[in-house]
């Protein structure tokens, strides 16, 4: 019986030796330390310039085949879809993110921004958590950002920032 006690209690041990005494955060979209919004926009940048690549060649073809950045878990959110008007400079885009706002806990605001060239626009979502010392839910729900444009959607493709890959497109 003592056996069996030590046991159960070696085997809780164990168990409880494997967690990991970090908070879980589910902004995956706040820059983590030792990352900063100016290196989102410069991987931002990286995914233009692959995609403008691929543009020149393709050479007038209409599929345009991006190759993705080396899989080192880039920091971010990634979008999942945009919805703008060929003539207009706003643009709406959907990912997942907290479930309320940053004045509730667990929740966090978010705003995006554009990084543009003539042929792409890579949309960024910074996340402004509630806190970052919260356990929270790793649950993830549906949230939208809108942004301005420096220029008219016009043709372009809307990538997401993580691995420069063109989203589903909405044109009202």
């Amino acid at each position: 019986m003592v056996r069996r006690r030590w046991m159960l209690w070696g085997a809780a041990v164990a168990l409880l030796a494997g967690c990991s005494s970090e908070v879980n955060n589910p902004y995956e979209g706040a820059p983590p330390k030792g990352e900063s919004l100016g290196e989102m926009r410069q991987q931002a940048g990286e995914a233009l310039a692959r995609y403008d690549q691929a543009v020149i060649n393709a050479g007038g073809s209409a599929t345009v085949s991006v190759t993705p950045p080396p899989w080192n878990s880039p920091p971010g959110i990634a979008i999942e879809s945009a919805t703008g008007t060929r003539a207009g400079t706003r643009l709406a885009v959907t990912f997942t993110g907290a479930r309320g706002p940053a004045t509730e806990p667990c929740g966090a605001d978010y705003h995006a921004e554009a990084v543009e060239s003539a042929n792409a626009i890579v949309v960024i979502v910074i996340a402004q958590p509630h806190a970052t010392d919260e356990v929270c839910l790793l649950a993830g729900y549906a949230r939208a950002a809108a942004l301005n444009l420096a220029q008219p959607l016009g043709q372009r493709v809307v990538l997401e920032a993580r691995q420069g890959q063109p989203v589903p497109l909405t044109v009202e």
